[in-house]
């Protein structure tokens, strides 16, 4: 006979706990699997509905007028629940709530087990996009009539429970036992659950293994094999620039797949451009607007080039997005259609592949996993493992403190004993080189790249040649790979992973593993010695940066998001603070060098064991040997410190912290100056060919800013530089209007509070004409959250939903889809949003730029830059300021138009565009939009007579 349970939900008013209340409770009993009863009410208020609750559940004031008090509603609902086991889709604040409400009416908090179904999703369909209701039901065809009220919630809760019971009972016997040997001596929330299920005698005597799958020290997997060198020897390809594009023309394979294909002019002419550089050892740069079809135009003439040749060629990318993109649809289409066979495989760092070892290790060590979320971790990577044949993180949706889990599992160089790994034949990374190293085609990211150059080329297989996708990133990802960063977060989870507070860690495990054997009683006195060094190191880092964190709130003088940055000159060196400082780095080197000498005994006494001794002892020494890096970063920070000056144009040594996070959040950063020169002594000096592409690169239509930036002039003066400017198909002068209002509030001279009143009646009545379908971007997030609080009730009025990043949602992608979802919507967005967000078709008709998103003048980077330009007697702003904000205004305006049927108007709400002397290089370097400028009310009027027709 199974448990019974009580499915649960609660509508609030809000999510604090102190100001906001009960509005409606749903419940569900479930007994012998099935639905037997069920208790709803709604709950009286002493106060209004906000207007949010009301528009998220659709209760009035009028629905809850004669509604019971909380008073009267408790006991009704405890009479419901008496005797039965909680479950609650994310249950913690239900339950939360619930204690809350208990508590106002005299009564006991919850005892017991609330099961939580986000948390079983998670564990039993492990590779989920998302885990919110709404979507878990739609996925799994469960009714949910009205969501975010309270029974149907609840009722469609305890169906995903019932599907989810079902799942669970198909898990294999072993994992199912490793599962509760998780929770042997923990009081986990899933632990009867899972305990139960170990009770079917059906289920005890089935002790197969999955097909397909694989055990290897009790750990079940799919098992991975790793390639064998092919020695396959391929027929002479002759390969020229035609070759290139009559792929892509009218009369190639690719018009064979689609009936209306029409070849682009542009497509082809970048192809055959791309093919010259590769096979003349050139450098190219070539913006193609969007809707080129650019990543098949570089695609082709690479892989063509890759077999010809016989040298590998890399593709990087910026975003997964697009890395995934040519991995699912454009590798397999041209697999199809090419007539010759080629290799590609997609790239990623090292820490994105599970470690089986670290899997086993951290299952195995019965009683030493800490909290309810690292058994919920770890119960989800067996299942992973059942189901995946890459063992890569993205395939999993990893939230929360399961992200910082992650490094415990993961892949790397320091911790890897190779062939002495019971898993080593099976191992996904191997198997993912094994691939690379047969490859024509390394479809990898901007972020490895730089590791690669950063490690003398050790991380990627060598290549000839390089095509750089989204290639404006290629300055901002050079200056952060170039440089070096050390933080709080990062030294204090390398600790953690060794010795934690409440007695975990692998030291802990290590230390439990060997006991009080007289064999390893020198092991022991060593492993003890790291705790205390530990401890006290610890002790230091926290000093450390806490005096870190003081100081930079003091000295900062720019704050974005409860963010202070603080550039470090000569006059902070000699401050009180700052000798302090230095003094707590200094017992933190003492203690770090103790550690590493002990770390050195370690792994000498070590080697004389069996070989899961020496799996700990390296897990344990590349964690120390990351404390180690950062601690050599802020020695590096510290030892420029001391001789920074003002007038440095190498490097510019800056502080981040957090103000209010309770920990000592911060990162210590050295950032070169100029990256054009390492550039072209680590890139494009050592590189046959590098191709470098974007929609939006050129600046007044020419490439001389990014030729300055990246170090591209001296390749220009060899005679080694192409440059190619592609224009979109799209027709812009009758699919894009840009419209500036003339008489807004200006940006500049007035408050922002001012500036965002004014913007705000502006937005309110451009999305009436709009009716929604809406995009804002922002420069500022505190900007948005003040707009969103002044807009949402306007909007409301008139049925236009709103959606905001950082308010509504953290996720891009579900707040696109919640956009996209609505019929009257507007989304406002920061940051991310400039680019890489695609809305096609009717759902957008209009996009609002508020500000020109110029970077803060006051960030260290672009402060040291300016003075570097200024001190050669240039103009800054105008050769860096500005081509950077023209860059990023160029992202903005590309997210309306996506498709050749797509229409739309763009309003710039910053008078800046047309009445400042620069204003006139932004328009110039936009793709030839239609324009008007005039009062915002015959603006609005244009606009409607646009979107109408």
């Amino acid at each position: 006979m199974q448990n019974p349970y009580v499915v649960i939900d609660l509508e609030t008013t809000g999510f604090s706990l102190k100001e906001d209340s009960i509005v409606e409770i749903g419940a569900v009993r479930i007994e012998n699997g099935q639905i037997s009863d069920t208790f709803s009410t709604l709950v009286k208020q002493d106060r209004p509905l906000t207007d949010i609750c009301k528009e998220l559940t659709g209760i009035t004031d009028d629905d809850l007028a004669d509604a019971p008090t909380l008073e009267e509603v408790i006991p009704q609902f405890l009479k419901f629940v008496d005797g039965y086991n909680l479950i609650a889709h994310n249950a913690s604040f239900d339950v939360s709530f619930l204690n809350a409400a208990f508590e106002r009416c005299g009564y006991l908090p919850v005892s017991g087990r609330c099961i939580d179904t986000l948390e079983l999703a998670q564990i039993l369909w492990p590779q989920e996009t998302g885990y919110a209701l709404e979507m878990l039901t739609f996925k799994y065809g469960i009714p949910h009539e009205k969501s975010h009220r309270a029974l149907s919630d609840a009722k469609a809760t305890a169906e995903l429970f019932l599907l989810l019971q079902r799942q669970a009972k198909q898990l294999p016997l072993l994992v199912l036992q490793q599962i509760e040997q998780l929770n042997m001596f923990a009081d986990w929330n899933l632990r009867d659950f899972f305990a139960e299920l170990l009770q079917d005698p059906v289920k005890l005597a089935q002790t197969e293994i999955p097909e397909g799958c694989t055990v290897i020290q009790q750990l079940v997997h799919r098992p991975v094999e790793i390639a064998e060198r092919s020695a396959d020897r391929r027929e002479p390809l002759e390969f020229d620039a035609e070759t290139a594009t009559s792929i892509l023309s009218n009369q190639g394979p690719l018009a064979d797949q689609y009936a209306d294909y029409e070849e682009r002019t542009s497509q082809m002419e970048m192809a055959r451009t791309v093919a010259d550089a590769l096979l003349s050892n050139q450098h190219l740069v070539v913006e193609a607007g969007t809707g080129t079809g650019k990543s098949l135009a570089y695609l082709v003439p690479a892989i063509y080039y890759a077999v010809a040749s016989g040298e590998r060629v890399a593709v990087a990318t910026h975003t997964i997005n697009l890395q995934e993109q040519i991995k699912d649809r454009d590798l397999p289409l041209l697999q199809q259609i090419l007539p010759i066979s080629f290799r590609a495989t997609v790239v990623k760092g090292r820490n994105n592949y599970v470690c089986m070892r670290k899997v086993a290790n951290g299952i195995h060590s019965q009683g030493m996993v800490g909290d309810a979320s690292e058994r919920s971790f770890y119960a989800r990577m067996l299942t992973w493992l059942l189901e995946t044949a890459a063992g890569d993180k993205e395939e999993l949706n990893l939230q929360g403190s399961h992200i910082e889990l992650w490094n415990r599992v993961a892949s790397d160089s320091d911790s890897c004993i190779a062939k002495k790994c019971p898993w080593f034949r099976n191992c996904y990374y191997f198997r993912n080189r094994s691939a690379t190293e047969q490859s024509d085609l390394l479809i990898t990211n901007h972020s490895l790249v730089f590791t690669d150059l950063n490690a003398d080329h050790r991380v990627l297989p060598a290549y000839s040649s390089l095509i750089v996708d989204e290639a404006h990133h290629l300055e901002d990802e050079a200056t952060k790979h170039l440089g070096e960063e050390a933080g709080y977060y990062q030294s204090i989870a390398a600790l953690n992973r060794l010795v934690r507070e409440n007695k975990q860690g692998l030291i802990v495990q290590m230390r439990t593993l060997i006991g009080l054997h007289p064999e390893f009683a020198l092991l022991a006195r060593i492993l003890d010695e790291m705790t205390d060094t530990i401890a006290t190191v610890r002790q230091h880092a926290e000093e450390t940066f806490r005096l870190l964190q003081t100081f930079a709130i003091e000295q900062a003088n720019n704050r974005e998001g409860g963010r202070w940055t603080v550039r470090i000159h000569h006059m902070h060196t000699e401050l009180p603070i700052w000798q302090a400082i230095l003094s707590a780095f200094d017992n933190l080197q003492t203690d770090t060098m103790t550690l590493r000498q002990l770390m050195k005994r370690l792994e000498q006494e070590a080697r004389e064991h069996d070989d899961e001794i020496i799996g700990f002892s390296t897990d344990i020494s590349g964690q120390i040997q990351e404390f180690d890096r950062q601690t050599m970063t802020m020695t590096r920070f510290f030892r420029e410190a001391a001789g920074v000056s003002n007038e440095s144009d190498r490097s510019v040594l800056w502080l981040e912290a957090d103000e209010k996070s309770v920990r000592p959040a911060v990162s210590l950063h050295v950032t070169p100056v100029h990256v054009g020169q390492l550039l072209n002594e680590k890139l494009f000096e050592k590189k046959d060919s590098v191709v470098l592409t974007s929609a939006t690169i050129t600046v007044n239509q020419g490439f001389s800013y990014l030729i300055d930036r990246l170090g591209l002039r001296q390749s220009e003066q060899q005679g080694r530089l192409l440059t190619l400017q592609v224009e979109s198909p799209f027709d812009y002068k009758k699919q894009a209007l840009l419209c500036i209002p003339t008489d807004v509030v200006p940006v500049k001279g007035v408050s922002d509070e001012t500036f965002v009143d004014s913007f705000c009646q502006s937005i309110t009545s451009l999305a009436r004409i709009s009716k929604g379908r809406m995009l804002v971007l922002f420069t500022s997030h505190k900007m948005l959250r003040d707009a969103y609080m002044k807009v949402k009730p306007a909007l409301a009025e008139h049925g236009i939903r709103l959606f905001a990043q950082g308010i509504d949602s953290s996720s891009r992608m579900r707040l696109v889809h919640q956009f996209k979802q609505e019929e009257k919507a507007v989304l406002f967005g920061a940051n991310s949003f400039w680019e890489g967000v695609d809305i096609p078709g009717e759902d957008l008709s209009c996009l609002v730029i508020v500000r020109l998103p110029f970077w803060p003048p006051n960030h260290p980077i672009a402060e040291a830059r300016t003075e570097a330009i200024e001190k050669e007697g240039r103009n800054a702003f105008m050769e860096y300021s500005v081509p950077q904000a023209i860059v990023r205004f160029k992202q903005g305006f590309g997210r309306l138009i996506r498709s050749k049927k797509d229409t739309g108007a763009i309003v710039v709400y910053d008078r800046r565009l047309v009445e400042a002397r620069y204003g006139r290089h932004f328009i110039k370097s936009l793709p030839n939009p239609w324009i008007y400028q005039g009062p915002e009310q015959d603006i609005l009027k244009v606009i409607y007579n646009w979107l109408k027709n």
